[in-house]
């Protein structure tokens, strides 16, 4: 899932941007029990190696550390912390209900 599709698409100067500012996250919400995944030494700085354990992809890393708060990989990112995962009907739900393209 990109998350640029949640992000409107806005003009400046006569040139389409994404405005990431301007976007739907803040309405996602976890209708079923999200799993739990412990950090790894492993794990650290690789939020997609996260995603892809858990889904089996590598794009669904933004959302799970949306979900988590966590801002920056290098300093909210620690071994031993367990994070939720959210279920992949509420983040389709999510895509379907909210995407802006």
């Amino acid at each position: 899932m990109d998350r640029t599709k949640f992000c409107e698409k806005v003009e400046v100067d006569d040139i389409g941007e994404l405005d990431y500012l301007r976007n739907n996250l803040s309405r996602f919400t976890m209708q079923y029990p999200p799993d739990k995944y412990i950090v790894s030494e492993t794990d650290l700085l690789r939020p997609d190696m996260i995603s892809y354990k858990a889904y089996g992809d590598v794009g669904f890393w933004w959302i799970i550390m949306y979900v988590n708060d966590i801002d920056c990989i290098y300093i909210d990112l620690v071994e031993g912390m367990t994070l939720d995962i959210p279920s992949l009907i509420d983040l389709y739900n999510f895509h379907k209900q909210y995407a802006l393209r």
